[in-house]
């Protein structure tokens, strides 16, 4: 462990983080519009202060050298996170409007996974380089590719409700497969991205299709009622 700063090594450690995070910001994306529109800000702000929190956590552990502490709360931590994430993806598909459960699970996700990715992928980043300095600049640049992730999909997903189900088909999906990938199943993380990106598109244009079928029958049905009341 040193504290040298190699460009070649921070290049490779900043793109496996913005890797990474990529299908967790799909799983945090789908835990902020879970919820009430108007409750999308307090989800963030559960995000903001749980990578603040694990973000110091996870650096503190590999500046001591005792990274094996925060891994460990890091890993029970994404697994209540992304199971959370799991049930918030499944609401917005369920749901047409957020309630105040959904929210609620919302924001544990976005806590709990926020305080916990950084501390998870430190094993990743120390795979790349036994520098600290370089270490905990991936941490950071994770976090900071979450925010700007997760900021983006849930602007987009607030315009259009088809967009919406495919951020929550995706997030699930996500969610999932890193879940399952904590537990011991190696999934590739191409495999990972593949998958959370294919849910992206599938979702949403299935959500379309449905909406534009619902649309045309819709003044089809009122027209026969009006034609019937005449």
């Amino acid at each position: 462990m040193s504290f040298d700063l190699v460009p070649a090594e921070l290049l490779a450690s900043a793109l496996i983080a913005v890797m990474v995070a990529i299908p967790l910001a799909f799983a945090l994306a789908a835990s902020v519009i879970t919820g009430p529109r108007r409750t999308w800000n307090r989800a963030g702000l559960a995000l903001g202060l749980g990578l603040l929190l694990g973000v110091g956590l996870a650096v503190f552990g590999a500046v001591s050298g005792a990274e094996s502490a925060p891994l460990r709360s890091a890993v029970a931590l994404m697994l209540l996170g992304l199971l959370c994430a799991i049930a918030a993806g499944v609401l917005v598909i369920v749901l047409e409007d957020g309630t105040t459960l959904s929210a609620v699970v919302g924001v544990a996700a976005c806590l709990l996974i926020g305080m916990g990715a950084p501390g998870e992928a430190l094993p990743a980043f120390f795979g790349l380089s036994t520098s600290v300095l370089v270490v905990a600049a991936a941490v950071v640049i994770e976090a900071v590719a979450l925010v700007a992730i997760v900021g983006f999909l849930v602007a987009a997903a607030g315009r259009v409700r088809a967009l919406q189900i495919g951020v929550a088909a995706a997030g699930a999906i996500a969610a999932l497969l890193v879940a399952l990938g904590l537990l011991g199943l190696e999934i590739p993380l191409s495999t990972v991205l593949i998958l959370t990106l294919s849910a992206l598109v599938i979702g949403s244009v299935v959500s379309g299709v449905l909406d534009a079928v619902r649309g045309r029958r819709r003044p089809t049905v009122d027209a026969r009622n009006g034609t019937g009341a005449a």
